[in-house]
């Protein structure tokens, strides 16, 4: 159904009208929870936030008004749209609803076609907003990285290319030939960054194809590993595969090649030369489990959780000042969510880092 997935909690001291705008809504594929009195209603909102409240204004002990200033005052809860439910319709009793953060309200006894318009309504309005909201947060972070890290790569480019140009460096001298080596490296991690802005733009805006199968991951890797080969070269890292080429799961080629891209390339970014880097797979429960470890410089507790907990955009250099942006671990988080996955890091400064990526083993 069009709603299924989309929850509502309904709160009524009357157990007659709860077990009838249930079944209406059900009816509809909305999911329901409820609750006759608002104490059990805040123990409902503190497991799981609902799309949309319906709230009785008369109820004994904590009324509906006084509910709803609670959950308005909880940061978790403040944007969830209530709906009052009331026989009382004087003007100023819709008013002390709308001031307790009431969005809207309907009349009982209510009728059918009323409910579900008004339902359906402030919940695609509220999935607007969300969305715009999102939006709002991927193109400041657009912002930030081209205004940043973009800009300065090619700022570095066209300088080189100018001093170039201009004679000021001799063809065949050692500082030529630094220059060159620089100006290839700074191309090649602006092409990647590049890439990536790209990936993560279409799939923020919905343009990139999901199309998740039953898939060896073992490609996927060794495809992942020869694109960054000369990066590990460059280095001197070894990377070693333990991955039998029969292991199967659930997911989106494309994505997750990304995805891959990302993790190999930071192990790499974050492990000094001589180094080491051990991709293993094997099943977890439901999942296949896919390891990927190096022996780098490791990650802060602090640091893990302002990129994978905050989802704040953090930038850092590699141990041989490898140009950083940021947008790896927006992608990485991103694109393994779109494929019914999820991430575990493991680190600490000094000892090296290890990313766990759990996909499916049957489509979810």
């Amino acid at each position: 159904m069009v709603n299924s997935g989309k929850y509502i909690l309904i709160v009524d001291d009357n157990i007659k009208n709860l077990q009838l705008t249930a079944s209406l809504l059900k009816g509809e594929g909305f999911l329901i929870s409820l609750a006759q009195n608002a104490e059990t209603a805040l123990i409902l909102l503190d497991q799981l936030i609902p799309d949309l409240i319906l709230l009785d204004i008369m109820m004994p002990g904590i009324d509906g008004y006084e509910l709803c200033r609670l959950i308005k005052k909880n940061e978790k809860l403040r944007d969830i749209p209530v709906i009052f439910l009331t026989a009382k319709n004087q003007t100023e009793d819709l008013t002390e609803g709308f001031n307790a953060g009431g969005i809207d309200y309907i009349t009982k006894p209510f009728k059918r076609d009323e409910l579900l318009i008004r339902v359906k309504t402030h919940i695609e309005l509220m999935s607007s907003r969300k969305k715009i909201l999102e939006m709002n947060k991927t193109r400041d972070k657009l912002y930030s990285i081209i205004s940043h890290d973009i800009r300065t790569p090619f700022a570095s480019i066209a300088f080189t290319v100018s001093s170039i140009a201009n004679g000021y460096l001799s063809p065949g001298s050692d500082d030529f030939m630094e220059i060159i080596n620089h100006l290839e490296k700074t191309t090649s991690e602006t092409s990647t960054l590049l890439d990536n802005l790209l990936a993560w733009t279409k799939q923020k805006s919905d343009v990139v194809p999901v199309d998740p199968q039953m898939l060896q991951i073992y490609p996927v890797i060794m495809e992942c590993i020869q694109l960054l080969k000369g990066n590990a070269d460059k280095k001197k890292i070894s990377v070693r595969v333990d991955l039998s080429d029969e292991i199967k799961a659930f997911f989106d080629e494309i994505t997750m090649h990304a995805v891959f891209r990302n993790i190999i390339f930071n192990a790499i970014k974050f492990t000094p030369e001589n180094g080491m880097i051990y991709i293993n797979a094997h099943p977890v429960n439901d999942f296949i489990q896919i390891s990927v470890k190096d022996t780098g410089v490791g990650i802060s507790e602090e640091v893990i959780n302002k990129i994978f907990v905050n989802n704040e955009h953090y930038t850092s250099r590699g141990t041989n000042n490898e140009q950083g942006s940021g947008l790896g671990s927006f992608i990485i988080k991103d694109f393994i969510n779109i494929n019914q996955g999820r991430i575990e890091v493991n680190s600490n400064p000094g000892s090296g880092t290890e990313i766990l990526v759990f996909l499916p083993l049957a489509k979810s």
